[in-house]
């Protein structure tokens, strides 16, 4: 990721920084996999949010992804090659909290799939804007892996019994469902995504930075009881998922299927 001398991040890598004014545009930018995440993305996520914690004038932070989707959730292709070890899922959750914990309100400009990883970034944002052919879902059981700290976020969105169906079926839910259960806040056309937006930016914006910030941070920490403590035990299980041979024979079966 380059960044000019103006703040200004160029449109390159596999994510992107654009800033106008107090506003921040993360994009996640590997449009042609409908923005899996490898390695490659979650080094350049924390370079953009090393640049947005750097930034005094920053209030908002919209984060969203180049093409047709917000991101398909983990790179399969780099998965099943062995590129991904249990380093990279330390590294991306750290990302998120990182999103979770900024001063700035973050705002999720969503279309097409925010699935397992994606999913977990739109749920890290403060808002969730999304369009009619949004789908999102936790699939990651169906590569025998655990869907990362989503298991700890999503039953603090939509409650203990629809978070454990969502997480053991894998099953993806359209725009509307997701609106109804409170994963997405707002479901426009298309058409009227990025300035539905600015629009609900704006409105945010014109209260307290200081007491939205406060705020914030008394918000995100109502429901922990110990962060740490199962961010660690996370990584334990997903080190053995990994291991497994149910994971082992799904990443051979995805290697086949692309033949």
């Amino acid at each position: 990721m380059e960044t000019h001398a103006s703040g200004v991040t160029a449109r390159s890598g596999a994510v992107y920084l654009e800033k106008r004014g107090h506003l921040f545009e993360l994009v996640m930018n590997r449009p042609h996999v409908l923005n899996a995440e490898n390695w490659d993305m979650a080094r350049d996520f924390h370079a953009a949010l090393d640049e947005i914690e750097r930034s005094k004038e920053v209030r908002a932070v919209i984060v969203t992804g180049a093409g047709r989707s917000f991101s398909s959730g983990i790179d399969l292709k780099a998965l099943s090659a062995g590129e991904i070890k249990i380093d990279w899922f330390r590294s991306f959750d750290h990302a998120m909290r990182r999103v979770e914990q900024l001063d700035a309100l973050t705002v999720a400009k969503i279309r097409g799939y925010a699935l397992g990883g994606g999913l977990q970034i739109a749920l890290a944002c403060d808002l969730r804007v999304a369009a009619p052919d949004t789908k999102v879902g936790l699939p990651a059981v169906m590569e025998a892996l655990i869907p990362g700290m989503g298991t700890y976020r999503l039953p603090r969105f939509i409650g203990l019994g629809r978070a454990r169906r969502m997480v053991l079926t894998g099953k993806l839910l359209g725009a509307d469902e997701a609106l109804r259960i409170g994963l997405v806040d707002w479901v426009v056309p298309e058409e009227k995504l990025s300035e539905t937006v600015e629009s609900v930016i704006a409105g945010v914006l014109k209260g307290s930075p200081a007491a939205q910030a406060f705020s914030k941070k008394l918000v995100t920490a109502a429901f922990e009881s110990d962060f740490d403590a199962a961010f660690e035990k996370y990584l334990e299980y997903q080190q053995r998922a990994i291991t497994t041979e149910e994971h082992g024979k799904a990443m051979t079966e995805y290697r086949e299927r692309k033949k």
